[in-house]
């Protein structure tokens, strides 16, 4: 008798499961014929791959090849409007809390990691970041003119031009001033 109760009560449980939860809530904004087309953040970041020696010396040694480094900067924004276009003023500078080690902690530490950093910033400046922007709900965003596809690496060495198309087709352009603080 047992043994039937127990599986019927996991297949209550999970039914109940399903039945309670749910993505979205009730009584939310229909945004499909939506105006908004706002870029509110514009973040950036630094990656490089390292070889690390988990458990070193042990038998159990490990070599990790390509582990991820990511390096998040601080940043200082202006939003400014320069004839009529919204510009994100992006001054960025880093310390070595900036450094986000991944994965368990093996032989390099976040100093080693730090360095090597500090070394490929200063050769590659603002040649190869990540950028990362935050839209309103139901906009997309494009590259205008040259400039690099976000969520990618990419030259900020420069002024960047992105459009902003809202759900209902309007849209806003925007630019992406990244100023180097180091």
């Amino acid at each position: 008798m047992k043994k039937t109760i127990k599986p019927l009560l996991s297949i209550i449980a999970l039914g109940l499961t399903f039945l309670s939860t749910g993505c979205l809530k009730k009584g939310l904004e229909d945004l499909n014929n939506s105006s908004l087309k706002v870029m509110s953040t514009v973040d950036y970041t630094y990656r490089f791959l390292y070889t690390d020696t988990i458990q070193k010396g042990t038998s159990k040694q490990e070599i990790e090849k390509d582990r991820v480094c990511e390096v998040l900067f601080k940043k200082q924004t202006a939003t400014l409007n320069e004839n009529g276009i919204d510009v994100f003023k992006t001054t960025l500078t880093y310390d070595i809390n900036s450094v986000l080690k991944a994965g368990p902690t093996g032989s390099v530490t976040k100093e080693m990691l730090y360095a090597q950093f500090d070394k490929l910033i200063k050769a590659e400046q603002l040649s190869k970041l990540w950028v990362y922007v935050t839209v309103s709900d139901v906009a997309t965003i494009a590259s205008l003119d040259d400039s690099p596809k976000l969520g990618g690496p990419g030259d900020f060495s420069k002024d960047r031009r992105y459009r902003v198309t809202a759900a209902d087709g309007s849209s806003k352009d925007y630019l992406i001033r990244t100023v180097k603080g180091f």
